[in-house]
């Protein structure tokens, strides 16, 4: 075996070698145990994992190269955002090839994989598309897709690998939900719809309180503390509604200009 052979080898063998177990996968993922065994159920067919480390059998534990840790990684991640489940064995196993080709020689060429998924027209199929930074022209993607960063993905969880080999505190890649922003359209927002009236509510500006009260029932809204809310469909259009907004677009477009020195 040549020393190239060997280093390629040393470098995948966090990838092929079966060593990490359920709790490892549950730490990665944030999965629990039960839904991980539900997930990697060979009858459900979500991700390809072969081998008897995998699949032991009743009583009997797994274990999983961090290849497999990888996919279903990938396939779990997927599935949260909505992805069809019967679609993630293929995508996980193209999440698997990617992580074992970039130790290739002159495998690293195209850089920050992601694939982009999204319905075929008659909704029988999903079309995958990869992309990179060295693509040379933009593809031509619907305006809704999902997307994995599939090299960013590779990259966290063997960081997260190395940590459990060397048994050290697993690091979180796990993004916090932004807080939620104000209504662009409400009082905190900031396209400067709203002021105080005389008894200290909010109206639209150019409005009065009772104009206000009509056009939000028009939209289906309502003010709630300080901020706009949607508590119904509402009727958008027909003349009084077009009246009442351009009174209302008008001042607020005149106020702008204003602050604005014009």
């Amino acid at each position: 075996m040549s020393d190239e052979e060997i280093n390629l080898m040393d470098a995948n063998h966090i990838w092929t070698h079966p060593q990490f177990l359920v709790a490892d996968v549950c730490k990665i993922t944030g999965a629990t145990p039960k839904a991980l065994e539900h997930f990697v159920n060979p009858k459900r067919g979500l991700v390809r994992l072969t081998g008897p480390h995998a699949n032991p059998g009743t009583g009997r534990r797994r274990v999983f190269t961090g290849g497999q840790v990888l996919m279903i990684a990938a396939a779990y991640a997927m599935t949260r955002i909505g992805f069809p489940q019967r679609f993630s064995r293929l995508l996980a196993d193209d999440v698997e090839r990617r992580a074992h080709w970039r130790n290739l020689p002159g495998g690293n060429l195209q850089t920050g994989m992601m694939l982009a998924t999204y319905p075929t027209q008659d909704g029988e199929d999903w079309t995958v598309i990869r992309l990179f930074n060295e693509m040379g022209e933009e593809p031509k993607l619907p305006v809704a897709v999902h997307l994995l960063d599939v090299d960013r993905l590779i990259d966290q969880v063997k960081m997260q690998l190395e940590a459990i080999i060397n048994d050290e505190d697993v690091p979180d890649f796990s993004v916090p939900d932004p807080k939620p922003e104000p209504n662009w359209y409400g009082p905190n927002g900031g396209n400067r719809s709203w002021e105080k009236s005389n008894s200290g509510r909010w109206v639209y500006v150019g409005l009065t309180e009772d104009e206000t009260d009509e056009l939000l029932e028009m939209e289906g809204s309502a003010i709630e503390g300080d901020e706009l809310v949607i508590v119904g469909e509402g009727y958008r259009g027909g003349e009084r509604y077009l009246e009442l907004f351009e009174k209302h677009e008008r001042e607020r477009q005149k106020r702008i200009g204003m602050d604005m020195g014009g």
